[in-house]
């Protein structure tokens, strides 16, 4: 494999095949490219998506190189939270997320950094709630059997990713490590992954891959690239079930819950998701529809009118102003 070939090929637009790719992909993650051409890789794919043959390859190299992470026994899917960003504008609502679909007795996988990147990460936001990294993969199995929600740091993910994501960083790029990380098939078909894309661009490729890997996925332009809708505007969001997506809700500005929001502080956020919790701050539109969506997709309800009743009555009964 000849590194400089690739890369010419990928600022070409060229994009690669399946195998190709699922070797470079194995080579990255295994710390088998020399540094200098793994950050032309990584400015190389920000600059041209890779084509789905590609983002194929790379999900299979991942998959390849995951733990052995198994979704509880029972009538329910496992919720599948990916968090790679820091929030800058906006509070952490992916906890509050995750403990939402835990009352109802959905199990919940949180993945992601354990640092926000000069912004706040949904870690922060866990510590404050109790919710502390699981240091094995023993552990991850053990909290979601126990405890219904477990959060796996991404060097126990894949150390090769979180080397992927370090060296990200310092180059100060964002864009198809995150979106490889948010595709991660952690729990295989008794999942249901929430997809999070950046920028409403991505949608339309990410789609693709998700409906040809199969499976359930909900994937959304999450709130500066997290896995929760803004609460300030709720944005499209895809359902993909069995390899077919449709779109289960559009775009729609909430601007009015502005007021209810607390300030950007993880303190503040963790109280306040308490007090969400306790039913006794209303619950932001966006996020109630994305709950339903997923109380839906994890088999909670037949279908999606029905998750979207009970989210309106079920202790998150106020409308949100």
């Amino acid at each position: 494999m000849s590194y400089a070939t690739l890369i010419r090929q990928i600022e070409a637009g060229e994009g690669l095949g399946f195998v190709e790719a699922r070797a470079l992909g194995a080579a990255l993650l295994d710390g088998g490219v020399p540094e200098l051409e793994t950050a032309a890789f990584l400015v190389a794919f920000n600059q041209h998506d890779p084509g789905l043959d590609a983002w194929l390859g790379l999900h299979a190299a991942l998959a390849e190189r995951l733990p052995d992470f198994v979704a509880p026994a029972g009538p329910f899917r496992t919720v599948v939270l990916p968090t790679y960003h820091g929030v800058r504008t906006h509070p952490h609502l992916t906890p509050l997320l995750a403990l939402l679909l835990k009352s109802f007795g959905i199990p919940v996988l949180i993945h992601g950094v354990l640092e926000g990147g000069g912004g706040t990460a949904a870690a922060y936001v866990l510590r404050e709630l109790g919710v502390m990294p699981c240091s094995t993969a023993a552990q991850v199995n053990a909290a979601l059997q126990d405890e219904g929600i477990a959060f796996a740091p991404v060097a126990l993910l894949s150390p090769g990713l979180a080397a992927l994501l370090a060296l990200r960083g310092r180059l100060g790029i964002d864009g198809w490590v995150t979106r490889l990380a948010a595709l991660a098939d952690v729990l295989g078909e008794r999942s249901v992954r929430v997809t999070p894309v950046i920028s409403g661009v991505e949608m339309a490729p990410t789609r693709a891959v998700l409906e040809a890997l199969g499976g359930h996925a909900l994937l959304l332009q999450g709130c500066e690239g997290e896995a929760f809708a803004d609460p300030l505007q709720r944005p499209d969001m895809v359902l993909v079930q069995d390899g077919l997506g449709q779109s289960v809700y559009e775009a729609q500005s909430t601007s009015s819950v502005l007021a209810n929001l607390p300030e950007m502080d993880t303190r503040a956020t963790g109280a306040w998701t308490d007090q969400v919790m306790r039913d006794h701050l209303p619950l932001p539109l966006p996020i109630r529809n994305q709950l339903a969506v997923c109380l839906f997709a994890a088999g909670y309800t037949e279908d999606l009118n029905q998750a979207r009743a009970i989210t309106a009555i079920n202790g998150f009964g106020r409308v949100a102003a």
